[in-house]
């Protein structure tokens, strides 16, 4: 490789490198500006809750020490998740939870607005198809009955929202989403909170 040869291809990685970042912000301003706009859902993956051994379906969903939940980053995390919203100008947002201890405590900590459950936004294992499938249609229907003029935010699992969207998120994530004219969840972007 020439001398030449190989500061030109520094000099597009540096470019690159440096130009990232405005564009990702730009991309955030983008996706932040839709939630202004009528017909938009979030849903929201529950903040970070370590350990990964699913819980049983059918457990005592009031008794927290019996499932996974959030540690301290995790409930930072949440808190940041509400104060990104205040920064852009939105108090408060309709607000439905899994019944799981860390969907309820991320929305709670959020701080928001009140919190109400939604069964159909509980835990279902990805390879659980058939059930997938029944909770996701749920939770369509539901979105479908909301009224556009409040956001709202629905908070659920991975599994829940990669069955509704197509879309895997990172604990804390965001995904932005309305329903298209057949009724389909169309996804119009995703927020990661710091």
């Amino acid at each position: 490789m020439t001398l030449r040869l190989f500061f030109a291809r520094w000099g597009l990685f540096a470019i690159c490198v440096l130009t990232a970042p405005a564009a990702l912000a730009a991309e955030d301003d983008a996706t932040w500006a839709l939630l202004k706009q009528r017909g938009h859902v979030l849903l929201l993956r529950h903040s970070n809750a370590p350990g990964s051994t699913p819980e049983p379906y059918g457990i005592n969903l009031r008794d927290c020490s019996i499932q996974r939940g959030l540690d301290d980053g995790g409930r930072a995390q949440a808190r940041r998740i509400g104060d990104a919203f205040r920064k852009h100008g939105i108090k408060s947002v309709r607000l439905y939870s899994s019944q799981f201890c860390r969907a309820l405590e991320t929305a709670k900590l959020t701080d928001l607005g009140p919190v109400r459950e939604l069964p159909a936004l509980n835990q279902v294992f990805l390879a659980d198809l058939g059930r997938l499938g029944e909770a996701s249609a749920k939770v369509k229907a539901f979105m479908k009955a909301l009224p556009a003029k409040q956001l709202t935010m629905l908070v659920s699992h991975v599994s829940n929202i990669q069955g509704i969207t197509g879309v895997e998120l990172s604990s804390g994530e965001i995904v932005v989403v309305h329903l298209d004219k057949t009724g389909d969840v169309a996804v119009d972007g995703r927020i990661k909170v710091p």
